[in-house]
């Protein structure tokens, strides 16, 4: 289900494969919204993201139809907070802003699957590297940006009186969902590094590999031969690039190249890479590269998990936690604020989280425990048990929900003033 999952959220934001995006070409249209178009592959991707989502069975012909309806119109709502985001002179996205919502984008996508090796297979099997995903998530994530913007700033003054707020609590009292059971965390992060000797030999490996290269061994058959990226199976081969496309390493590394020529060992977060620059146009280029992926291992898990365990043992009633999350987190982001994460429910968390805190209450210590993200000491801030909502206790969530139905409200009302300027066509086949 995941990949299923993945492979329709990469459609839906026009990510394509090569034999796909040739037969864009041919595809029709499902409305016209002013100069805009919305193509049916895009439509039928986003029913499938819902779908799969929803768990609803598309081979029921009357549901299917009333989810294309829906889907459709919301798609046009988009188009036309688009068009009038565009002909608004006071709002624009800067590079840095839509660099960043990239990156949050990747990550987002990558998380979806249990490693990196996952994601770019993935990647690989719909005919894409990272950064053709890149530049193709770019020019949506701009215009993203840009709508957010423009609702911001409409809806900005958007306020609920006492009132209002009761009011909507009364209306949905019985049919708001129950509170999950939650524990708010503190942790203190310990991150898993990779063993200098193996960062030194896979070093090593790469400069004898370069060394074969230059002795006549082709680029492309060594991608093939010795690349732990599976773009090694079609020798390395990654495509053009521009500014922003690919990490800052690689790009810099490359930038300095003529083409064919054979950069030295460059490391990156994926690990050590030779680069093959085989072309350049301006400030673009393409480029072949070999990768030897550094990634930790089981010895590595155990010595961070063991440094963690140490530190877990020297916490007492007297431990100052705020400094040891000073002296010891590699959460940059939690740091600032003595490691605090925030509120979780205790269903959604990773099943190790789950299991380290069971039982533990609120001021109290757990783990290690291990994630994604390296290793974890975790602290026990708070608890509250499932249960209903109340005025008296949860008044500022019911105030945003009050805001939120009232925000939909103007917003409606907004997109019906817009409608009656701008030309919209339904197509029907």
């Amino acid at each position: 289900m995941r990949c299923r999952y993945i492979v329709a959220l990469l459609a839906a934001l026009a990510i394509l494969s090569p034999k796909q995006a040739l037969a864009e070409r041919f595809d029709r249209p499902a409305a016209v919204v002013g100069n805009k178009i919305i193509l049916e592959s895009e439509l039928q991707a986003q029913i499938q993201i819902v779908a799969l989502q929803n768990k609803i069975d598309l081979s029921d012909v009357a549901r299917r139809a009333e989810l294309r309806d829906g889907i459709l119109k919301q798609m046009i709502d988009d188009r036309l907070i688009l068009s009038e985001a565009e002909k608004d002179t006071t709002i624009s996205v800067e590079p840095d802003e839509i660099e960043q919502s990239l990156i949050e984008h990747i990550e987002s996508l990558r998380a979806q699957f249990p490693g990196e090796d996952a994601f770019e297979q993935e990647l690989a099997r719909e005919g894409l590297t990272l950064g053709e995903l890149r530049r193709r998530f770019r020019h949506d994530t701009g215009n993203q940006l840009l709508k957010q913007k423009l609702i911001s700033h409409k809806l900005g003054m958007v306020s609920v009186t006492n009132g209002e707020v009761k009011g909507f609590y009364a209306r949905y009292r019985d049919s708001l969902p129950e509170l999950p059971a939650s524990v708010k965390l503190a942790h203190i992060l310990i991150p898993i590094t990779i063993d200098t000797n193996r960062i030194l030999a896979a070093r090593d490996r790469l400069t004898q590999i370069r060394t074969e290269i230059e002795g006549g061994t082709d680029f492309a058959e060594a991608a093939r031969m010795y690349s732990d990226d599976p773009t090694g199976q079609v020798g390395g081969e990654l495509g053009w690039f521009g500014p922003g496309d690919l990490v800052v390493e690689f790009e810099t590394a490359a930038k300095k190249l003529k083409p064919g020529q054979i950069s030295g060992v460059v490391r990156t977060p994926f690990g050590f890479h030779l680069i093959q620059v085989e072309d350049k146009s301006g400030d673009r280029f393409r480029a072949r590269h070999i990768l030897l992926r550094l990634t930790p291992d089981y010895a590595d898990s155990a010595v961070a998990m063991q440094s963690a365990d140490s530190l877990l043992g020297e916490i007492d009633a007297d431990t100052d936690f705020c400094l040891l999350v000073r002296d010891h987190t590699a959460d940059n982001d939690s740091r600032k604020n003595c490691g605090e994460l925030g509120w979780y429910p205790i269903e959604q968390m990773f099943p190790e989280f789950k299991q380290a805190l069971a039982g533990v209450e609120a001021g109290h210590y757990a783990g290690p425990a291990a994630s994604e993200f390296g290793v974890h000491i975790l602290r026990v801030l708070d608890r509250r048990e499932g249960r209903r909502y109340s005025l008296e206790e949860d008044w500022d969530t019911i105030k945003q929900m009050a805001r939120r139905e009232k925000t939909n409200h103007v917003v409606s009302e907004w997109i019906a003033e817009i409608r009656q300027d701008i030309y919209i066509e339904i197509k029907q086949y």
